[in-house]
């Protein structure tokens, strides 16, 4: 007999599919924070240090820069040429996942990703262009190994290209993921 574990089993659709388990012949370990009949309470965030990294990470990479573009937006609308420029990685791509791992990084660039695609929506008709961009492979300390791979540039050439990329990207181009060298990326 197959096992189930069913998250979010209290209500609605996730108790649903944990019924439609056991009709089907699951043993189904029904799991939610609230606890309920024939439901188990079950801390997801059983790895306290791990937990810890992936909210200073998401919070970091993703909610920072949501919450900085908010408060700034009033300004913002008074430019005449105004742009939003998030700083992603390809790791942060779901279409261009061929290594795994990273997790906590990968879904705060992801998320990254989401949030820009969001703005870009909602600001279209304000006229502000959101740019979501891929630095490619630069020389920093966020990586060393990186420092002798092919297409490795000094952190002056990324900016200089990013911002080529940044300044000629208009509101058709608002929300795509750009790589330094100009061509969009799949995410």
């Amino acid at each position: 007999m197959p096992t189930a574990v069913a998250t979010g089993a209290n209500p609605g659709i996730g108790n649903a599919f944990a019924r439609l388990l056991i009709d089907e012949g699951w043993t189904v370990y029904a799991v939610d924070r609230e606890i309920g009949p024939n439901i188990r309470d079950l801390d997801v965030n059983a790895s306290h240090g791990y937990h810890v990294t992936l909210n200073k990470t998401l919070t970091t990479n993703a909610f920072g820069p949501l919450l900085l573009t908010q408060a700034l937006l009033p300004g913002l609308t008074l430019s005449p040429s105004p742009r939003i420029s998030n700083m992603s990685s390809r790791v942060g791509s779901m279409a261009d996942n061929s290594t795994g791992g990273s997790y906590a990084y990968r879904a705060s660039k992801a998320a990254l990703k989401s949030i820009s695609k969001n703005l870009a929506i909602e600001l279209e008709g304000k006229g502000i262009v959101v740019v979501i961009m891929h630095p490619g492979i630069t020389r920093t300390a966020m990586d060393p190994s990186e420092h002798k791979r092919a297409g490795a540039v000094e952190p002056e050439v990324a900016a200089e290209k990013l911002y080529k990329v940044l300044m000629e990207k208009q509101l058709e181009d608002s929300g795509k993921f750009w790589h330094r060298e100009g061509y969009e990326i799949p995410w």
